[in-house]
């Protein structure tokens, strides 16, 4: 499997240890205020690029309590949490080099846009950013979530739906992983819109999308301009 980490390093969250903890816990408010919520046992978890030590901060956010597990045997060391999600967090990032931060969250608009099935692709900045979504209902089984992480060749998994419990982000930092989970949030939210004011969806083709792509990479080249001619 091949994945991108050559551009991974962030100096907002990946200086130290305890700038990774601060940023978690600072990164972890931001999402209540934006009307996210944590479900019931979830774990929000972040480490430096390469690292085997994962930080671990709990539900509760306005107590800090930040815990740090060896990502070669997480369950032995630490006791009172969900060992599920302590595995789930530990096994994704042994398959996923790639991803240094993991946020768990209860998106309310993506939780029902999916209840009849995938999200269509009806948001094509979103759609481009986060790629394919694996849609779980497995009530979030490690083995089944794990193996939808990892993706196909050059497409790595950036969001996980977990139906009717929330999502996953999964990032090359805290701030990505952050962005990911607000991003399907806002994906979601065209679906319900749609739906609330009984209007049909305009799902985009791969055209559409591939259109849009290529303006979105010569944008961030050049700027807006077109390539120059050679």
């Amino acid at each position: 499997m091949a994945f991108f980490i050559g551009n991974s390093f962030c100096r907002l969250c990946q200086t130290s240890e305890d700038q990774l903890v601060d940023e978690l816990v600072m990164c972890s408010k931001g999402l209540l205020a934006k009307g996210l919520s944590f479900p019931a046992n979830a774990l929000q978890s972040a480490r430096l690029p390469g690292s085997s030590a994962i930080w671990m901060l709990c539900a509760n956010v306005e107590q800090g309590q930040a815990f740090k597990i060896d990502i070669g045997d997480p369950v032995r060391q630490i006791s009172g949490y969900d060992k599920n999600e302590i595995s789930l967090h530990a096994r994704i990032y042994h398959l996923r080099p790639d991803v240094n931060a993991i946020c768990h969250t209860r998106n309310p608009y993506t939780v029902y846009a999916t209840l009849d099935g995938p999200l269509e692709k009806v948001h094509g900045e979103a759609a481009l950013i986060l790629g394919d979504i694996p849609l779980i209902d497995n009530d979030l089984d490690c083995e089944s979530v794990t193996r939808a992480s990892v993706g196909e060749p050059l497409r790595p998994i950036r969001t996980i739906i977990l139906k009717r419990k929330g999502a996953l982000g999964l990032g090359a930092c805290i701030h990505e992983a952050r962005a990911f989970v607000e991003i399907l949030e806002e994906w979601a939210m065209f679906k319900m819109f749609a739906r609330m004011h009984g209007s049909s969806l305009n799902v985009l083709t791969l055209e559409q999308l591939r259109s849009l792509g290529a303006r979105y990479a010569r944008s961030i080249k050049f700027g807006g301009r077109q390539s120059p001619v050679r």
